[in-house]
């Protein structure tokens, strides 16, 4: 984190920051313009394009079922796309928060020509900082970063939603197996099925990808990653997919079951980008 100390007025400010300057990430001044406009931090961007994804979405569930008759798999590879884009912006809105923010403000810069994430020193802190004296909270001033709407996470997280439906479309009619069976017995068995063998692999493959093709790293950084959150990720999603799943294949008709489960999704999706992105 970058910091700006200066000592009188009117004197050169010392400026130090560890991380390496690279031009190449800093958005162009268009993007900047789109990201300018800003609700408690938040682009106002983003709820265009919520916006957007919803009256979409509004349109294909409306249509649903005719559509699913016609193609059950581009009908669900569809609702996924939109859903999986609704989570992410979703996502990046939710990190972008801030309460101490204007509820409508403009900034095109970062304030007073402050790198992102910087530290301001008030006069006459230095001293306190060469005694080694812990600073007062009046002492320091945080500039909120600036944070611009990441199209290409957008695209990637709609990509893996595209994936998804493909798997979900097969997954679902393979559980049709248990078909057969005592109505209760069918539902345990397609749970039990789906969370041992399913959930595992997909959240899995759902960080791997994360890391790998949305943040651009290697997999040594997918493995560290996984080391750190992926078992504790998965409990989570037990606690959650148990009761979902065990209502959508009790409830649900079989046509409905997946875009059931998708639309729950939204929710879970959003946070699991949030933990891919945060770790």
């Amino acid at each position: 984190m970058p910091i700006q100390l200066a000592h009188e007025e009117g004197d050169e400010p010392f400026h130090h920051d560890h991380r390496l300057k690279d031009d190449e990430h800093q958005p162009n001044t268009f993007i900047r313009l789109l990201n300018s406009v800003r609700c408690y931090n938040i682009p106002v961007l983003n709820f265009v394009i919520l916006l957007i994804l919803g009256i979409f979405l509004i349109k294909l569930t409306t249509k649903y079922t005719n559509l699913y008759m016609k193609n059950s798999l581009i009908t669900i590879i569809t609702t996924n796309l939109v859903l999986y884009g609704i989570s992410e912006t979703l996502a990046q809105s939710i990190l972008c928060y801030r309460s101490d923010q204007p509820m409508i403000a403009y900034r095109l810069n970062e304030s007073d020509g402050v790198g992102n994430g910087a530290i301001v020193l008030n006069s006459g802190v230095i001293d306190d900082l060469e005694e080694g004296n812990v600073l007062d909270d009046d002492a320091v001033d945080v500039v909120i970063p600036l944070s611009f709407f990441q199209f290409n996470r957008l695209a990637g997280f709609m990509c893996w939603g595209f994936i998804m439906g493909f798997c979900q479309c097969w997954w679902y009619k393979f559980l049709q197996i248990y078909s057969q069976d005592p109505k209760f017995i069918e539902v345990v068995r397609k749970v039990m099925t789906d969370q041992f063998l399913y959930s595992p692999v997909s959240l899995f493959c759902f960080f791997t990808y994360g890391t790998i093709v949305l943040e651009d790293k290697t997999w040594d950084d997918a493995k560290i990653k996984l080391k750190k959150i992926y078992i504790p990720t998965l409990f989570i999603n037990y606690s959650v997919w148990f009761p979902v799943q065990f209502f959508n294949f009790l409830v649900i008709p079989r046509s409905f079951q997946v875009p059931f489960s998708s639309s729950i999704s939204v929710l879970w999706n959003c946070y699991l980008s949030m933990r891919n992105s945060t770790n």
